[in-house]
């Protein structure tokens, strides 16, 4: 009886985490090549993916909406995509987030600029 307790709250935990991302994946890096059907991503750890765009993924700034026009080779994204067969299909592209190392770790697309109208 305990293993199966065990096993339940397990995949409780499990299930959780997948609902709290609605089974997205997060791919995160520098843009190395774009076409009007797909977007590829060279991560952190050096490794490429190639994710696919639609006339429904939204790309943003920050608030600010974007176009498909502004990303380019070279943008700093994080592209939320879901898997549509056996292809990841791109919801939003946000651009700009630069990833950032300090002393808690990456601290990748914090939103820092709310600092930048204050004197300290």
């Amino acid at each position: 009886m305990k293993r199966f307790l065990v096993l339940l709250l397990t995949f409780g935990i499990f299930a959780g985490a997948a609902y709290a991302h609605n089974g997205m994946k997060h791919v995160m890096g520098t843009v190395t090549a774009i076409s009007h059907t797909s977007v590829t991503v060279k991560g952190t750890d050096g490794k490429t993916q190639t994710v696919a765009l639609t006339g429904e993924t939204k790309y943003r700034k920050g608030t600010a909406a974007m176009s498909f026009t502004d990303v380019k080779v070279g943008d700093h994204i994080v592209v939320h995509a879901a898997m549509k067969g056996t292809q990841l299909t791109a919801a939003e592209v946000m651009l700009g987030a630069m990833k950032m190392q300090g002393m808690s770790g990456d601290m990748s697309g914090m939103k820092m600029d709310h600092c930048a109208s204050t004197s300290h």
